[in-house]
Parts: C-alpha cells; structure tokens; sequence
C-alpha cells in the first residue's frame, strides 16, 4: 500500500474514532448519579451533533468528512473553492461554507454552533504575502474561536515533528518539512 494513502487512512480512523459514539464501550456507574459526566460536560450525550472540519475537501479532511457523516454527525466544512462547497453540498448533512481560514472573523462565524472542531489545515508549499502560513494562523483561528464559542472538543491534525516528535524524524523527512514545521512551533 502506499505510504501516504496509509498515513491518511490512519489519521482518518483516529479524528473518526475521536468522535464515534462510544456506546460499545462499558463504563462502570457510579452508584449515586443517573447522568452520565461525559453527557453532562458534552450536553448530548455519547455523541457531537455538528462537527466543524477546517480543510475538509481534500486529503485526511475530506476522509474525516465521509467518517463523521457514517457516524451520524452533521458537518459544516469550511473549503475554498466553489468546487469544493458544490461537492460537499450534494452530501446529506454536510453544510459546505466557501472562506479562508487565515480570516478569524470567518472561522468564528462559520463554527458558530458546532459541539466539536477538528481543523486539518496545513501543507502548502509556502507563505502568503505577508508570510503568513496556514498551519500557524488557520489553525490559530479554528483553535481561538472554538474558546471563544465554547466549544469543549477541538482536534489538531498535524504532522510528524512537532513538539518533541521532531527528534524522531529521519534529517531527510525534517529537511523537506523544515519550513512547514517551523510554523507549527509557533
């Protein structure tokens, strides 16, 4: 199998699994409440109704997408291209917003509502004009506005490298990636 195709079929399964309703899972009851804590911090039970997924129509984002949908989740996807809002408009569940997420204002308008984020920004062969990449600002956007909405479930996407998984990866792989991770250390 290909090594990319692996990598995102692993991250796809560990965003999934993050928000899979976790009802095979056996808890032991407290013998003095009826509710449980994960019902009453998430206030829905087992499962987010509507996930936000920043970077959703390609790549792990749009595996992450199809995973959520299976599981019963509504989406709201924030993409940039017309051809991306057509393509995830036509899913049942899925609310496909046209934006950049180095705009917070955007970001914070289109997660209104959301119980959970899962932001899969990232790659790019460089900064905007302004030097400004993505994978710090975007990312940085979906994770401030979450605080701010309220949102109590933002999972980060990201590469190999970050934080102290930087000493472990082979000087070839760190040489290609030395300018994207660089942002991510921010």
């Amino acid at each position: 199998m290909n090594p990319i195709k692996l990598v995102l079929a692993a991250a796809s399964l560990a965003v999934a699994t993050a928000f899979t309703p976790t009802a095979f899972v056996t808890r032991a009851t407290p013998r003095f409440t009826t509710t449980s804590s994960l019902s009453m911090v998430q206030g829905q039970g087992d499962s987010y109704k509507k996930v936000y997924v920043a970077g959703a129509s390609k790549g792990v984002g749009r595996l992450v997408v199809d995973k959520l949908l299976s599981a019963g989740s509504e989406v709201v996807a924030l993409v940039r291209s017309d051809e991306a809002v057509a393509e995830l408009s036509a899913l049942d569940g899925v609310t496909a917003i046209k934006g950049d997420a180095m705009d917070y204002k955007t970001v914070e308008d289109s997660l209104y509502g959301c119980d959970a984020a899962i932001t899969t920004l990232g790659g790019g062969n460089g900064g905007g004009e302004d030097g400004k990449w993505v994978d710090y600002t975007g990312n940085n956007n979906v994770i401030e506005a979450a605080g701010i909405l309220g949102v109590t479930r933002v999972v980060l996407v990201t590469s190999i490298g970050c934080g102290s998984s930087k000493d472990a990866t082979p000087p070839s792989v760190y040489e290609v990636l030395k300018d994207v991770l660089a942002q991510k250390q921010k």
